[in-house]
């Protein structure tokens, strides 16, 4: 008889090959600096497209205030910045701060739902706590008694 007949004993797994012991987990920012990338380069062509469309919406548009004649808009070099920070910072808020929010506002609320189900239970505990002691009682009164254990030699 050896131990892997007796099943209360684990069976002896084999070792682990060295391989396997050697690798480290793979690191997370690789990833993080890929979204970053994919990040600006959205904001790029979201702010390419933005100015795309103003250039397109002025052509016809004649804008006069109190007799003095408005002319096109023009777009210098501090423009292309302001509007590639401008979408960034849409792009980072669209995407970063309000899922952000709504999980942090679902978290409350399963906290909300979590303090009114324990305070529940806790009323309730001490509201039938008379009846503990009876249904002690009653658990000992009719509870099955395992069979008195007896030595034979």
């Amino acid at each position: 008889m050896t131990d892997d007949d007796i099943h209360a004993f684990p069976r002896k797994r084999a070792a682990a090959p060295a391989s396997r012991a050697r690798e480290t987990p793979r690191s997370l920012w690789p990833w993080v600096l890929l979204g970053l990338f994919v990040l600006m380069l959205l904001a790029a062509s979201g702010a390419s497209l933005l100015l795309a469309l103003a250039d397109g919406m002025r052509e016809g548009v004649s804008v006069t205030i109190d007799g003095e004649r408005w002319g096109h808009f023009d777009l210098g070099e501090e423009h292309w910045t302001l509007a590639f920070a401008g979408v960034a910072v849409a792009l980072m808020v669209a995407l970063v701060v309000v899922p952000f929010t709504l999980l942090l506002a679902l978290l409350a609320a399963a906290l909300g739902v979590g303090v009114a189900v324990l305070s529940l239970l806790a009323v309730a505990a001490v509201a039938l706590s008379p009846l503990w002691l009876l249904v002690l009682m009653l658990w000992l009164i009719f509870r099955r008694r395992p069979p008195a254990a007896t030595m034979h030699g």
